[in-house]
């Protein structure tokens, strides 16, 4: 019986214990994907209840900063998108809902903040 990873037209899917396919989040080896309804392996922005997480290329879920489409996002540790104000290494940002990273602005709240989206005053 075959289990683990399994590519068919193009697409991967991931087979259980028990054979049979996967939906939703599959943790293997140490990392996190997320298996659309249909059972295929997603990447790119995936909404799941209620927020949103960035899979790589390889369908891995993104943490840290990601770069898309010329805008930067932040993902935290559990790897949905930060909105509003965050913390990363004692320095604070801010995202709009859409999770897009101000820069070179001034803040819905009165704030400036740099090139890098860095709180400055």
């Amino acid at each position: 019986m075959a289990t683990g990873w399994v590519k068919d037209k193009g697409l991967w899917y991931y087979l259980n214990e028990s054979g049979s396919m996967a939906t939703g989040w599959v943790k293997d080896k140490g990392l996190w994907y997320y298996l659309n309804e249909s059972g295929s392996m997603a990447t790119g922005w995936v909404k799941d209840k209620g927020l949103w997480y960035y899979l790589n290329e390889s369908g891995s879920m993104a943490t840290g900063w990601v770069k898309d489409k010329g805008l930067w996002y932040y993902l935290n540790e559990s790897g949905s998108m930060a909105t509003g104000w965050f913390t990363v290494s004692g320095k604070w940002y801010y995202t709009y809902n859409s999770g897009d990273l101000l820069v070179n602005t001034t803040t819905p709240d009165g704030y400036r903040v740099n090139a890098n989206g860095e709180w400055v005053g």
